[in-house]
């Protein structure tokens, strides 16, 4: 499989920072031809315009509010490149008392409206002559971090998500990428205490995943490291997560 970003039209959400604005920036050096940073405040993305204002176009999304997400599938003509990235992370533990509120919160958020974002917008990526879908999932979709229980909840039914939008697409020349990062140097990973990557690294592998025909894409060696001891023993990196908080 050719793959390649150049001459491409993105859109990438929650691109204020982080991921997303690693994704932004890696797209731009790529050669992308649009790139719409989407984000709920549209200030917070200007650094972003200011790098290449011809081609990097700040959107206004809360990806929880419909009439947002109906409002730029509208705006937008041509698309070729779908990035959801827009999430939020509360240290809820699975058992707490207020764990459910922490998980409707985070489904709305890490599930819900990249749901509806990507349904609205998959009329556009079948235009294309090479659709790509990239879901920003978590290694703690594969096993629950117990920490963050509610949060890996909410990434454990983006991956199934991922892969049934994957099978059904996969007739109409869609590629549907789950990119499963372990911790990435930006705020949501400001307290964990461990050597992590840049979230333009996340950007660049995913890329270079996506043109060796990886749609299972985990961008760093922690993530490498615990999906293979998933592989080989999942009830141990269940414990191996566990032991870790």
């Amino acid at each position: 499989m050719t793959f390649s970003v150049q001459g491409k039209v993105a859109l990438v959400t929650g691109a204020n920072r982080g991921i997303g604005e690693g994704f932004v920036q890696t797209l731009l050096q790529a050669g992308a031809k649009t790139i719409y940073a989407a984000a709920r405040d549209i200030s917070s993305v200007q650094h972003l315009v200011n790098l290449a204002p011809s081609v990097v176009k700040a959107v206004a999304l809360d990806v929880t509010k419909p009439g947002q997400i109906i409002a730029l599938a509208s705006e937008i003509t041509e698309l070729d490149m779908l990035v959801n990235n827009a999430g939020i992370i509360d240290p809820a533990r699975s058992a707490a008392a207020d764990a459910i509120a922490f998980a409707r919160q985070e489904m709305e958020v890490n599930l819900f409206g990249p749901m509806q974002l990507t349904s609205a917008l998959i009329p556009l990526l079948k235009q294309s002559a090479q659709g790509v879908i990239i879901n920003i999932s978590s290694i703690a979709a594969i096993s629950n971090f117990p920490s963050i229980g509610t949060y890996s909840i909410s990434k454990a039914a983006m991956h199934s998500y991922t892969e049934g939008l994957r099978a059904d697409l996969s007739g109409d020349g869609i590629l549907v990428a789950e990119v499963c990062p372990g911790p990435t140097d930006t705020r949501m990973a400001a307290g964990m205490d461990m050597l992590k990557p840049a979230p333009a690294t996340v950007a660049q592998k995913t890329f270079a995943a996506l043109a060796a025909g990886q749609l299972e894409i985990f961008p760093d060696d922690f993530a490498k490291n615990m999906y293979a001891l998933f592989r080989d023993a999942p009830q141990k990196l269940a414990s191996t997560f566990a032991q870790m908080g």
